[in-house]
């Protein structure tokens, strides 16, 4: 990216959306290994990609995974884990999954119902959080808005982490979003889609003119 603000593009399923996204300047790859999300690939699919794929950092992003799936997806060379959980019922193996990628490479998502916050002994597991839209069922890629203003507060209450702004963001908001919450990292998915798991390219060069203009 051409300006402070750093993009990932998330829910890539083939060589194509990744070339886009990487045109578009995207600075982080994301790739979703969770059958239930429309944009779901297996880690041999992704195996499979890889060699075509721009430079650029790849992320897997997974929901809650056992010790075997991820320590697969770490097979797969990846630079970041982006893991979802439940907030209000976190797996008894939470703090395994900085054990196993580290502490600098674990992107931790929790599921939280604003005005829930994180839990103080999590942030001693990872460097970064996300934080995206609340849905009772699902994780992430709903189009849904997140809570702008309690990002804000989140990213304020903890400076010492890196904070990654998601939920519904598209070409026409991400101006808004960056300057109310102040993020300095955001996150991609359905707002830049034609449809779920096909990237629109048109859209992603849009994104990226938005937020070139947020420098000037």
């Amino acid at each position: 990216m051409s300006t402070d603000i750093r993009l990932k593009v998330c829910g890539l399923t083939t060589e194509a959306d990744a070339r886009a996204a990487h045109a578009a300047g995207a600075d982080y790859l994301g790739f979703v290994f969770y059958p239930p999300s429309p944009r779901n690939i297996s880690p041999a699919q992704f195996a499979r990609m890889r060699p075509q794929l721009p430079p650029r950092k790849f992320v897997a992003v997974c929901v809650a995974p056992s010790a075997d799936d991820l320590a697969r997806l770490a097979g797969l060379e990846f630079d970041y884990f982006q893991i979802h959980f439940k907030a209000h019922e976190p797996p008894p193996h939470l703090a395994g999954w900085s054990g196993a990628v580290g502490r600098s490479r674990l992107w931790l998502a929790p599921k939280l119902a604003p005005p829930q916050e994180i839990k103080p002994e999590w942030l001693s597991l990872a460097a970064t959080f996300l934080l995206d839209a609340f849905h009772p069922e699902k994780f992430g890629g709903t189009g849904q808005f997140g809570d702008w203003e309690y990002f804000r507060c989140q990213q304020s209450a903890h400076p010492a982490h890196e904070w990654i702004l998601s939920g519904g963001l598209n070409p026409g908001n991400i101006v808004a979003a960056v300057t109310t919450t102040g993020a300095k990292f955001v996150d991609v998915n359905s707002g830049v889609e034609s449809s779920p798991g096909r990237k629109d390219p048109a859209k992603l060069q849009s994104l990226a003119a938005a937020l070139g203009r947020l420098k000037k």
